[in-house]
C-alpha cells in the first residue's frame, strides 16, 4: 500500500522517531508539506497520513477525496487534537493494521461550495464563513432558501458540519450535533435589523437534498476552515450544500 504523509512543517519527516516508525511500517511512504500538497500528489497513493495537529489534518482533508485519511496528533501537549484520532505513540501499532487492511474508517460529513456556478477547489471538513471583506464592517447580502428570500445584515454567516459544531459553531451560539449527520447548520452571526421588526432568519437546517444561495452586496470572503480564502465581488452567486463526498478518517 501507497501512504502520502503529510507533514506540519517541511522538515518534520526528518524526525528520527517518526521516521522510523513510518518506514518500518510495510507502507510505500512519501512525504509531502501541508502547505504545498495537492490533489495530484495523491493519485496514485492508497491513504493520506497527517502527522501535526487539527490545522495539518484540515489541510490534507481538503485534496483527499475518495481515500482515507488517518490523522495523527504529533503534539498532543500543544494541539488540541479534535480532528486527530491517535497520537505517535499510538501510530506503530495502527500502521502495522493498515499494512494488512485490518482497519476501520467513518464518514466527516462536509460541506460543498459553488462561486458563480463553479465548484471551489475545496471542501470545508468545518465550516464555512461569509462576511464582509474587512472585518469590521457590517456584512449586507441577500439569502434565499427553499420559499425564502431576505435582505440581511450582520457580521457574518456559519455553515457548519457536525465535525465542526463544537468549535466556531458553538462558540457563536450553535447547537453541536454529529459529524455523521447529513445535513448542514447555519448560524447569522449579530444580525442586524435596526428600526425594523427582525424578521430575520438566524438558524438553518440544510439537508442533502437541499441547497442555499447567497448572493454578497459588499466585497467579501468567504474562507473554509479559516484556511482557504475565496474573494467575492457584489452580485456573485454563492450556492452551499452537503458534500456528496464525506472524508473516510480510519479509526
Amino acid at each position: 500500500m501507497k501512504a502520502l504523509v503529510v507533514c506540519k512543517h517541511p522538515h518534520d519527516k526528518n524526525h528520527p522517531d517518526i521516521h522510523k516508525i513510518l518506514e518500518n511500517s510495510g507502507l510505500e511512504i512519501t512525504y509531502t508539506w501541508k502547505n504545498t500538497l495537492t490533489k495530484g500528489e495523491l493519485a496514485d497513493m492508497d491513504l493520506a497520513i497527517s502527522i501535526g495537529g487539527d490545522g495539518t489534518a484540515l489541510s490534507a482533508s481538503h485534496f483527499v477525496e475518495d481515500k482515507p485519511l488517518l490523522a495523527v496528533n504529533s503534539s498532543p501537549e500543544t494541539s488540541v487534537g479534535a480532528l486527530t484520532t491517535l497520537n505517535l505513540g499510538e501510530l506503530k501499532e495502527k500502521l502495522e493494521q493498515i499494512s494488512k487492511k485490518n482497519f476501520k474508517t467513518e464518514n466527516l460529513e462536509r460541506i460543498e461550495v459553488a462561486i458563480n456556478g463553479k465548484p471551489a477547489e475545496h471542501l470545508a471538513l468545518n465550516e464555512v464563513f461569509i462576511a464582509s471583506e474587512k472585518a469590521y464592517h457590517i456584512s449586507k447580502y441577500k439569502i434565499k432558501f427553499k420559499n425564502e428570500e431576505e435582505l440581511q445584515r450582520s457580521s457574518g454567516l456559519i455553515f457548519s458540519t457536525g465535525t465542526g459544531s463544537t468549535a466556531w459553531f458553538k462558540s457563536a451560539g450553535g447547537i453541536p450535533f454529529s459529524p455523521q449527520s447529513k445535513f448542514i447548520r447555519m448560524i447569522v452571526r449579530e444580525p442586524y435589523c435596526g428600526k425594523n421588526e427582525c424578521k430575520i432568519i438566524k438558524n438553518l437546517e440544510i439537508k442533502e437534498r437541499d441547497f442555499i444561495e447567497i448572493t454578497p452586496l459588499v466585497k467579501s470572503v468567504l474562507a473554509i476552515d479559516s484556511i482557504r480564502e475565496y474573494f467575492l465581488n457584489p452580485e456573485d452567486k454563492i450556492i452551499i450544500k452537503i458534500s456528496k463526498s464525506p472524508l473516510k478518517r480510519i479509526i
